[in-house]
């Protein structure tokens, strides 16, 4: 019994340690320029079924690791501070993402991103927006949702618009292919 109250101890502590520097990245984060808030669709939706937090520490290792076959991208993965992805399939019920969706869009519009594709369809929506300060991005955020899945996208950090495919390809994004939730 004294063992396992001891492990159990040992465990959640461990946790804690393990989860602080998570957290303090992602409050870090959020004091940036480009950072945008989606809120949390869990409550209707359950766990995302894509769920990507990357911080800078992560993005300057790839970058640092890339160096050698890659500058370009390395460049570019030191400039960055993070990248979100939060997916969720939300065919039961779409009216929840749509109004979030329609909220984050608002929030974007009111904290001065700027509009650079809109794809307003009767079955689907397609957003990308950017956060420019100068002819620098601070932060860019694509948002997608029809009536199975909803997507939000959050890069975060100086970001030449020129070199944004890049940094795709030197995240193995396809921009031009479909995601997939199923």
């Amino acid at each position: 019994m004294k063992s396992t109250i001891f492990k159990t101890c040992v465990v959640g502590i461990l946790c804690m340690l393990i989860s602080a520097p998570v957290i303090a990245q992602e409050d870090e984060l959020k004091k940036l320029a480009g950072f945008i808030d989606f809120g949390d669709l869990s409550a209707t939706y359950g766990e995302p079924k894509i769920s990507i937090n990357i911080g800078g520490t992560l993005l300057q290792f790839v970058g640092v690791m890339s160096e050698n076959s890659n500058p370009e991208t390395s460049e570019i993965m030191s400039q960055l501070k993070g990248v979100r992805v939060f997916g969720y399939p939300i065919a039961d019920d779409p009216s929840v993402a749509k109004e979030k969706f329609s909220e984050v869009k608002s929030t974007l519009k009111s904290k001065g991103w700027e509009p650079v594709v809109q794809v307003n369809e009767a079955d689907e929506q397609v957003m990308i927006y950017m956060k420019m300060n100068g002819s620098n991005m601070e932060g860019m955020t694509v948002m997608t949702v029809d009536e199975e899945d909803v997507m939000f996208i959050n890069i975060i950090g100086k970001l030449d618009p020129k070199q944004l495919g890049k940094v795709m390809d030197g995240l193995d994004v396809d921009i031009d292919g479909a995601i997939d939730l199923d």
